[in-house]
């Protein structure tokens, strides 16, 4: 895996990783169409009458969803007009060498499939009694609908989307969603599928399987996560410069921190966020390996240099906080963690996007169809007490966060509305996927990003299209 290149920009046609990327889409897509075309022949052949047409919709529902979803993430790292649309199975050598459609026909694609699973799907939303949890919903395909059309400008139809699921406005015949209390729940196997959950990756419970393959858990963690000086099991291939948590720079970056005084000793204390997003931030979470437990000192984030600077942090996101967490049998380079591909409070802060387009003259903060309404809300979550570790900052009872309004925080900044979302959705969603689709959609110039040397902007956010497609089909150019 050609890590270094790729996390420079350094993106070539030849990469194995661009070449899996794409493959791995498309190897889905074709197992999908199976399915579309199979399910309605599976009821027939059954001629079970407890597999009913109620069945049918919803099992469709699901695989046009996942199909909007493949297509949607090729858009996102090839183009629009990259994308080889198939509604069926192939059946002759032609279909293999397929021209690429053009733009418009697959953002046509892509909204149809999704207006198919929200029809479909009506009876499956997450409130629907004895629906599987887990299971892609209606809610789901509103929520990545409201993507797509916010993704291509279309800020009006994005907003009708998204209003769909938000507690208070939203239409009950597409679910019931709420912010969870306890922000590091959206990263816990123990609160996998709750109630901020719109939509999320199912991986089996390794303990609770006789046997399991690589699909049934990833490797996130040994990526992401924790260095080695902290679990010598890791060989770990990212880490965050120091400036990604302190700098408050021009582009909204950084986490909110003050001051409080703490045992007689002035002390900086940062957006609870912080605590539950990175490793090695000062006072923050321990590691316990085996019976030892490292401190964030220990863990020797502050002894790493990158990118010319003396300390680093990691992910904590997903991330366990002892090796006695880990499955049956496994280190903690390998968990079974469920991935939220969508949460509420990302699909709140999109929302906040479309009304600081579409009506950024209103700053009324009791106003629902104002950003500041929604990202109060998110700041809101962000401020409660967490429930964690004990020695956190972020845990000490009856002391809340002091993350200011999102009025005071705009006033202070002199931020317009679109700078205050793209400041939260920042820190809400960091490390969790947000970020390219964030870059791309607003644009964004060589400035925005630091210390990567073939930066260009957000063009340098698109993928080529893999040597191996060129070679094998001549209608792609």
């Amino acid at each position: 895996m050609p890590w270094a290149p790729v996390s420079n920009f350094s993106l070539l046609a030849s990469q194995s990783a661009v070449n899996d990327v794409w493959n791995g889409y498309y190897q889905d897509i074709l197992l999908i169409n199976n399915a579309i075309v199979a399910i309605p022949n599976a009821q027939k052949v059954a001629n079970d009458p407890a597999f009913t047409t109620d069945d049918v919709n919803l099992y469709l529902g699901q695989c046009y969803f996942l199909r909007a979803f493949m297509y949607y993430n090729i858009a996102q790292y090839f183009g629009d007009d990259k994308c080889i649309l198939r509604e069926t199975i192939p059946s002759k050598e032609a279909d293999y060498s397929q021209a690429p459609a053009t733009a418009a026909e697959t953002f046509a694609f892509v909204e149809s499939d999704l207006k198919k699973a929200e029809d479909l799907l009506k009876s499956g939303v997450n409130t629907t009694s004895g629906y599987d949890k887990g299971r892609v919903t209606r809610g789901s395909a509103a929520a990545l609908l409201g993507k797509w059309y916010i993704n291509h400008g279309m800020y009006d139809k994005a907003a009708a989307e998204f209003k769909k699921i938000l507690p208070g406005v939203g239409d009950a015949s597409y679910g019931s969603y709420a912010l969870v209390d306890n922000y590091r729940d959206n990263f816990t196997k123990t609160a996998e599928n709750n109630n901020e959950s719109v939509f999320e990756i199912q991986f089996k419970d390794i303990n609770s399987n006789a046997g399991w393959s690589n699909n049934d858990v990833h490797w996130l963690v040994q990526n992401w996560t924790m260095n080695n000086k902290a679990d010598p099991d890791m060989w770990w291939n990212f880490a965050v410069p120091v400036f990604k948590l302190t700098d408050g720079d021009a582009n909204h970056n950084g986490f909110e921190s003050w001051t409080e005084t703490i045992n007689g000793t002035p002390t900086t204390v940062y957006d609870y966020r912080a605590y539950e997003t990175f490793w090695g931030v000062p006072n923050g979470a321990n590691f316990t390996y085996k019976e030892v437990t490292k401190d964030w000192k220990v863990q020797g984030w502050d002894q790493i240099n990158i990118v010319g600077q003396a300390g680093c942090y990691g992910i904590r996101k997903y991330g366990y906080d002892s090796t006695s967490k880990t499955d049956m049998g496994f280190d903690a380079a390998w968990q079974d963690v469920n991935l939220r591909i969508i949460r509420l409070a990302d699909v709140m802060l999109l929302y906040a996007e479309c009304m600081a387009n579409l009506n950024p003259g209103n700053v009324t903060a009791t106003d629902v169809n104002s950003a500041i309404y929604w990202v109060d809300k998110v700041r809101d979550r962000a401020n409660k007490v967490a429930v964690d570790q004990s020695h956190l900052y972020s845990t000490r009872a009856g002391i809340s966060g002091q993350l200011p309004s999102a009025t005071a925080l705009m006033t202070s900044k002199g931020w317009t509305l679109l700078q205050l979302v793209q400041h939260e959705r920042y820190v809400e969603g960091y490390c969790e996927g947000w970020r390219k689709e964030d870059l791309k959609r607003w644009k964004v110039g060589t400035s925005f990003v630091k210390s990567k040397t073939n930066w260009q902007g957000y063009q340098s956010l698109t993928l080529p299209v893999p040597q191996d497609e060129k070679d094998r089909n001549p209608n792609m150019k």
